[in-house]
Order: structure tokens, then sequence, then C-alpha cells
């Protein structure tokens, strides 16, 4: 089936369409870290500063949830990275960080990934820790520390390269997100778009937050945008129907619908939305 992302949710409620993408950003999409200067292009952070452990709440609520087995597997990975030399530490930290992602805990993955970062201050590992994070809070919706973390490491990311368009979109979909501040993340989401105005993900991510806001055509045409440049991304025909569809556009809610049945291969999906269709055609 072709996917626009993973973690991609279809729920119809009362014959109207409501579609939940959880984009995230490969980012996530689709993880966080200690005080750090967030002045990209005039912005600064309005965060307080998180210490480790204060994130590793989170690692431990995310481990108690293992089965018995998982759990015995990752306490003798962890107790193997406790013990390491110096020079077996590195691996050892991306063995536990590896199992972690593989029992999809990417909170507890993105503590042990900060420490590797703070080593190596190394982009991609802050970039890793930043989007393990990030993911990580939607597992603790009211987890702030983990947004906050994830902010945090997005800013080393751009401390060390400040033109790195995939960071500032994360950190962009942070502030939205997940601090009192959206417009700040709207605004980097912008910045990225002035310096390359086909960035897929901020495209998608702008998209999605002005449907949460209401501005239908606006996220239509970010859609429209994204259909262009990615046209494997099918999932959007029904984003885009779904914004006509609140716009009271019955023809054209149809019209794009269709156009997603036509492309879809996955035979539950397609005969879900085909009975979305009769029902709107009948109604």
């Amino acid at each position: 089936m072709k996917k626009l992302l993973n973690k991609t949710q279809f729920v119809f409620v009362l014959g109207t369409i409501l579609i939940t993408v959880l984009l995230c950003y490969a980012r996530r999409t689709p993880d966080k870290l200690n005080d750090v200067n967030l002045m990209m292009s005039g912005h600064a952070g309005n965060l307080r500063p998180q210490s480790h452990s204060s994130a590793k709440n989170y690692l431990d609520s995310s481990l108690a949830a293992l089965p018995e087995k998982d759990l015995r597997h990752v306490k003798s990975l962890i107790d193997r990275f406790e013990k390491a030399g110096t020079a077996a530490r590195p691996a050892a930290i991306d063995n536990l960080v590896s199992a972690l992602d593989t029992l999809q805990k990417p909170a507890a993955a993105a503590f042990y990934s900060q420490i590797k970062a703070r080593q190596t201050n190394n982009k991609a590992d802050w970039n890793k820790t930043a989007e393990r994070y990030y993911v990580g809070s939607k597992y603790f919706p009211d987890a702030r520390v983990l947004v906050d973390s994830a902010i945090q490491a997005y800013g080393k990311v751009l401390a060390l390269d400040p033109n790195n368009l995939s960071a500032k979109t994360g950190l962009g979909v942070c502030y939205v997100e997940g601090t009192s501040n959206p417009m700040q993340g709207i605004g980097l989401l912008q910045e990225v778009l002035k310096a390359d105005s086909n960035y897929v993900d901020a495209l998608l991510n702008l998209g999605n937050f002005a449907m949460t806001s209401g501005q239908y055509n606006k996220a239509i045409s970010r859609f429209e945008k994204v259909l262009k440049l990615k046209p494997g991304y099918i999932l959007l025909y029904v984003r885009i129907a779904e914004a006509y569809e609140k716009l009271g556009d019955k023809a054209k809610t149809i019209e794009y619908l269709e156009k997603y049945v036509k492309m879809e291969d996955d035979v539950m999906l397609r005969t879900s939305i085909q009975n979305e269709i009769n029902k709107l055609k009948n109604s």
C-alpha cells in the first residue's frame, strides 16, 4: 500500500470523513536537552531548562509497560552499557537505542540517544534524539518535558548547522504543538519555505495546522502543492476531501475521494472510502 506515513488512522464519524494523519515527522516522524540558546533567525526559546533526570521519569514509565521477556532483554543491554569501558560504550549505547526503537519506546530511546549526543556533539545524533523525544511526547501527551527536550535537542542541531531545514521544521512543529507560543513555530516553518519553497515537510505541517485552525482553502493549497511534488502521497487526496467537506462542497469532496480510491491498492481502505463516497452521493 502507498502511504503518506506509517502511522495513519482513518476515522469515520456520522457519515463525514475525519482523517487523523500523524505526520511526525518521520520526526519524527516520525526526543531533548539542557539550557540551549534558540536564537536562530531572531527566534529565542522561552523554555524551562530540563534536566536529564526529569526525562528519565518517562524512560521508567516506558519500560514498565514492556512484557517480561523484553524487559529482561532491555535491562541486560542497560547493564552492558553501564559497565562498558570507554572503547565499548558507543556500540553498547547504539545496541540499546536500537532495541528500544524496535520495541517502539521512543522516550526511552531518546534518553540514551541523548547521552550519546552529549558525548559526540554530532548534529545527526542530536537530530535523532530530537525526533525520538518528539515521537515520545505523543505517547505521553501531558509530558511537557519531552517536548521541551525535543526543542532543546533541535536547538543543538541548529547551533551546529543553522541552515538545517529538517531541524528547523521539527523545531517549528514542536513550538506549534507543544508550547504556548505556536506562532513562533509557524514563523520557523515559514522561514523554511523562504529558504526552499518546495520543502515538503514544512508544506505538510503548515497544511495540517491550517486544517486545525479552520483555514481550509489554505490547507488545500498546501496539500495540492505537495501532491505535485510527491504524487505518491495519495492520502492527501483524502485530507483535501476532508477540507472540502468542511467547506460544504460535496462535489469536490467526492471528486478527491474518488481520486484516492483509483490509486489505493489496499482493499480494506479502498472499500472504506468507497462506502463513504456512496453515502455522500445518496445524502
